[in-house]
């Protein structure tokens, strides 16, 4: 089993109406994950997951309202955050040196990651806002 196939289980095992893909059985690099409702107005909600075999990773968030955000753990140029763990906001997924910020996201495990990503989006969900989906605590 992958890690893009750990991902998926995980993430369906909590949100029953998920359904995802991997692209490519012999050759994977992405998992997409869809959902058929979304934050607010959104109809649709996909999540794209990439991990390598480092263990860096990014979750891609893109609904229906062509909002997209990012979840990201790899090296990256930016000066901030120090870490390589950071996040890309709404409703753009910004890659601006300014925007970009310290992902809440720790413990890089499959399981963790997918579990904290369902959190945070069940949670903007019930506030059918995206202004606090970075803002959870204690995610290791």
């Amino acid at each position: 089993m992958t890690k893009l196939d750990a991902f998926r289980d995980a993430f369906v095992a909590i949100e029953p109406a998920a359904s995802g893909e991997i692209d490519d059985r012999l050759d994977p690099r992405e998992l997409r994950l869809t959902i058929p409702y979304g934050v607010a107005e959104a109809e649709k909600t996909r999540f794209t997951v990439r991990w390598t075999t480092v263990d860096d990773y990014n979750v891609h968030y893109s609904d229906t309202s062509e909002r997209n955000l990012r979840w990201d753990l790899h090296p990256h140029d930016f000066p901030a955050p120090p870490d390589e763990r950071h996040f890309h906001p709404p409703p753009d997924a910004s890659s601006t040196d300014t925007d970009v910020e310290a992902s809440c996201l720790g413990d890089p495990s499959v399981d963790l990651v997918a579990r904290a990503v369902h959190l945070l989006w069940r949670q903007a969900l019930g506030e059918a806002s995206m202004t606090d989906i970075n803002a959870g605590t204690n995610q290791t």
